[in-house]
């Protein structure tokens, strides 16, 4: 099929191939940002029970309790327990260490999950650091 070459037709088909471009473009852009995304997330895949918001407050306490004071000792634990979802886990103080000036500590994370009781818990090592200001940061 042939098209009679008039300024209309111009302008019809510039405008397509700009639009193709644009869409070839944005779709490389956005296979590219996918890809680094599913590099540095280190759960992607991961298809097995999650932690509530609850949950999450729940454990942020227990390591709480282990950074607050100030000489806890490698070994010393905290249990929580999810108020509603019947999630429970322990977090616990594996290592004392020094990083670039700063007090650090691993914390070992292991959460059992109401709906898996037969499995094995899932196990974080998480390393934190006391910064200037006084808080705990992952690193």
């Amino acid at each position: 099929m042939t098209y009679p070459r008039n300024s209309m037709n111009a302008q019809v088909f510039g405008w397509r191939s700009r639009l193709k471009a644009v869409l070839i473009v944005g779709g490389l852009l956005s296979a590219w940002v996918t890809d680094a995304h599913a590099q540095i997330n280190p759960f992607r895949g991961y298809k097995g029970p999650v932690l509530s918001k609850e949950d999450l407050a729940a454990g942020r306490a227990a390591a709480g309790k282990l950074l607050t004071e100030d000489q806890a000792q490698v070994g010393k634990s905290e249990d929580w327990a999810g108020p509603t979802s019947g999630n429970t886990g322990n977090i616990s103080v594996q290592r004392e260490f020094q990083r670039q000036g700063l007090e650090c500590r691993t914390l070992r994370s292991e959460v059992r999950y109401k709906k898996a009781p037969t499995s094995s818990p899932r196990i974080l090592n998480l390393d934190v650091c006391r910064i200037k200001t006084g808080e705990w940061k992952l690193l």
